[in-house]
């Protein structure tokens, strides 16, 4: 009689213990949705936000003035081409001013088309070995002097930049730039100076 009473309780007992499981899931679903619909609703505003955040960053760099945003690039273009405009006009009127140098003495252009041109006479007083042949282009090196042939004249050499070179005498001459030796009929040209520490130039005498 007892089992059958045990029998008859657990048989009741049964159906409230599945309507609590059953409860108890309800209520885990229910924490679950809320919660994915927490995240959600936060992941939406984040990205709501970032939107709003990215819309006004166009918005701002469309506002700012077309000159203030290209300062850089223009000035720097601007320059570039301001320079090369002027090497290209001294390059110019260097060549210009080159040819009306003579080239020869005036008795030597006087001289007949037949009669072959004469040398000039070698002085032996003047240097003709270990120095620079005046009209020709020579590479120089920082604190170096190098003597003129045929010339008392020598070209010393101070401090070489990426476009000067400072020659005694001379003072700083730019790069593709003239200088004028002091106290002589010398004119030096410089076609090229390198940081490195190397200049090609010519030295003309009249």
């Amino acid at each position: 009689m007892r089992r059958y009473r045990r029998l008859v309780l657990i048989d009741r007992v049964i159906p409230f213990l599945a309507a609590f499981v059953g409860l108890i899931a309800l209520a885990g679903a229910v924490t679950v949705q809320l919660g994915s619909q927490v995240r959600t609703q936060a992941v939406t505003a984040e990205i709501a936000a970032m939107r709003a955040s990215i819309d006004a960053l166009v918005q701002g760099t469309a506002s700012l003035p077309t000159s203030g945003a290209e300062d850089g690039t223009a000035e720097g273009l601007l320059a570039l081409q301001d320079r090369m405009d002027q090497l290209e006009t001294d390059w110019q009127a260097q060549k210009e001013l080159a040819l009306t140098l003579p080239a020869t003495p005036a008795a030597l252009d006087a001289a007949p088309d037949d009669e072959p041109a004469q040398a000039a006479a070698i002085d032996p007083d003047l240097p003709t070995t270990d120095c620079i042949p005046l009209g020709t282009r020579f590479m120089v090196t920082p604190n170096e002097t190098y003597p003129l042939c045929q010339s008392r004249e020598q070209v010393q050499v101070g401090m070489i930049t990426a476009d000067t070179v400072d020659v005694v005498g001379a003072g700083t001459i730019v790069e593709t730039g003239f200088g004028a030796l002091a106290g002589t009929t010398c004119t030096i040209m410089v076609f090229s100076a390198d940081s490195a520490g190397f200049a090609e130039m010519r030295v003309s005498c009249t």
